[in-house]
């Protein structure tokens, strides 16, 4: 799916795709099919300890880092809610999947890497999820040890819409803002990415991001694959 642009927005998109030299990924989402995995996990602890995790929570958390996701649920479900307590038993499902079926990674990852490797291009990790549990999933995906730098959700005071995380992610791999593109899923990441100042594709997953947002990205593209075509479109234009 494509989302056309007025000509006034076009140019001042081409304007923030000028030469691309960093790329920064959100992780769950975007690099890895992890968002549906965590709302599977969440309804079964739900059902186990008897409340309505909703999808309406979910999505709300999407993108958010580990504080304002337990403010979230707390706001949801009462002060005497043991969030800590929910949280691990989901955990213990989640794992337990992950453990048998691997780490499902979106199509077209592997073949965006190798690309971005070839071209010389910085890659980052920014995510919202904290460091433990994030650098593991990168880890058992295969795909740490490809990628510059990363920041995680505990590491930063501001979570997503803020783009602080990018911003750091930018600095990371010694890149300004606007020297970077950011491939976002979540209308908090995506908001980010646009406050950033770089280029933000999004790549469609499971969370809803209103229209007002994704008419803001520069690109919306079907899969991270689609990607490459992208900058190689870029690279010629920016010549």
């Amino acid at each position: 799916m494509r989302i056309k642009h007025s000509r006034e927005q076009a140019g001042r998109k081409r304007q923030n795709t000028g030469m691309i030299k960093g790329v920064i990924f959100d992780m769950d989402g975007t690099m890895f099919d992890t968002e549906r995995l965590s709302s599977y996990c969440w309804k079964r602890t739900g059902e186990n300890l008897g409340i309505n995790v909703t999808d309406e929570l979910m999505n709300d958390c999407r993108g958010k880092n580990p504080a304002v996701i337990r403010r979230l649920y707390m706001e949801a479900f009462g002060e005497t809610f043991n969030y800590d307590a929910a949280r691990a038993a989901k955990h213990v499902i989640f794992n337990e999947i992950i453990a048998g079926d691997g780490v499902p990674v979106k199509k077209g990852l592997e073949e965006l890497l190798g690309y971005l490797e070839k071209q010389e291009i910085k890659k980052a990790v920014a995510t919202s999820t904290e460091k433990k549990r994030a650098s593991k999933l990168l880890q058992d995906a295969g795909v740490y040890e490809k990628m510059d730098a990363f920041v995680y959700g505990d590491e930063i005071k501001e979570s997503k819409p803020d783009p602080e995380i990018f911003r750091v992610a930018a600095e990371k791999i010694g890149c300004k803002p606007e020297e970077c593109l950011v491939l976002e899923d979540s209308e908090a990441g995506l908001r980010a990415g646009i406050a950033l100042g770089g280029a933000i594709i999004c790549i469609p997953d499971i969370a809803i991001v209103p229209e007002q947002v994704t008419a803001k990205v520069t690109e919306t593209l079907a899969d991270l694959g689609k990607v490459i075509g992208w900058l190689e479109a870029h690279r010629c234009n920016a010549k």
